[in-house]
């Protein structure tokens, strides 16, 4: 079934998912209220065939069911919390089955897409678009990316629709008008849409800053996604780094544990150096997919490697 019309139907279902509990706690109220004109009854009863007085009966009978409760508050309304939503949750179960997701998967799928905006077919789109077709031959791993934002009829329309310059110009001028907040989400998703194979290539590379450039983003949010992405780079551009000292103005002594962390000995070229690097980065980049459940280790170890990569290259 298609994710959107699995979104659709949960959202019908959470509806009728509390509609489910307040009948069954309208249900429970009345049963609780039989229950308690059954005891009224029930003393009346006793009190005409015993002759006792109806205010002792209902000490005797409502004292220790009083103190009952309030031992058990917590138990009981535990209960009450299961027996009201036993019903919808046997609805959910069931419907999962039928979409082949759990409630939190759909839940972060609607998540991810309402921070794109409302019009992800016209403002979003274009842009996924282009960046899949930059690299054709990482489509496997960009539908595994794109699923968890697009359905699969959406993953299909993105290879398949073709956007004008013009209306690309369009589009710009429509993101550089909103707010930071809803510029940063889409921005996020295109970086980390272009590292899902083997890091970012030039092309990429270049799209993304102009993307920044048209959008309007300030010099400081600039170098700071540079210096996050450049180590997913596949191709280095010398003129973005300092340039070269002899490695005989070096102290070995003092860069030796730097190269250790680069996994380098302290004769390694410029260019073993920059692919190491970029290989190290490669696993450790908290924005990687797969690095999604490492994230707060793989930003100390990327601190780590940029600050290593930064002093042998000084």
């Amino acid at each position: 079934m298609n994710k959107n019309e699995i979104v659709r139907q949960y959202k019908w279902l959470r509806v009728l998912r509390v509609f489910l509990i307040i009948f069954s706690g309208i249900l429970m109220f009345l049963l609780t209220c039989l229950v308690y004109a059954v005891i009224i009854f029930g003393i009346i009863f006793l009190n005409e065939k015993l002759g006792l007085d109806i205010f002792v009966l209902c000490l005797i009978i409502f004292i220790p069911m009083i103190i009952f409760m309030e031992i058990k508050e917590d138990l009981i309304r535990k209960n009450m919390r299961l027996i009201l939503n036993k019903p919808s949750n046997a609805l959910l179960r069931h419907y999962e089955k039928k979409w082949g997701m759990a409630e939190q998967q759909i839940k972060t799928y609607i998540a991810k897409r309402e921070v794109l905006g409302k019009r992800m077919d016209i403002y979003v789109f274009p842009y996924i678009t282009k960046f899949c077709n930059l690299n054709g031959d990482g489509r496997k791993e960009q539908e595994t990316f794109l699923s968890g934002y697009l359905s699969e009829d959406e993953i299909t329309l993105v290879y398949r629709q073709i956007y004008s310059d013009s209306l690309m110009i369009e589009i710009d001028k429509y993101w550089r008008k909103r707010p930071l907040s809803e510029k940063k989400p889409l921005l996020d998703l295109l970086f980390k849409l272009a590292i899902v194979q083997d890091g970012i290539r030039n092309d990429e590379w270049n799209l993304l800053m102009n993307i920044m450039m048209q959008w309007g983003f300030n010099k400081y949010y600039i170098e700071f996604y540079k210096n996050r992405y450049s180590p997913l780079r596949t191709e280095f551009d010398e003129s973005e780094y300092r340039s070269n000292v002899s490695k005989q103005d070096r102290t070995v002594s003092y860069l030796k544990p730097f190269y250790e962390i680069l996994g380098l000995e302290e004769t390694a070229t410029d260019d073993e150096i920059k692919r190491a690097y970029h290989n190290l980065a490669l696993q450790h980049h908290p924005d990687l997919p797969k690095n999604v459940d490492r994230v707060k280790e793989c930003e100390t170890l990327m601190a780590k490697i940029n600050e290593a990569y930064e002093k042998v290259r000084n």
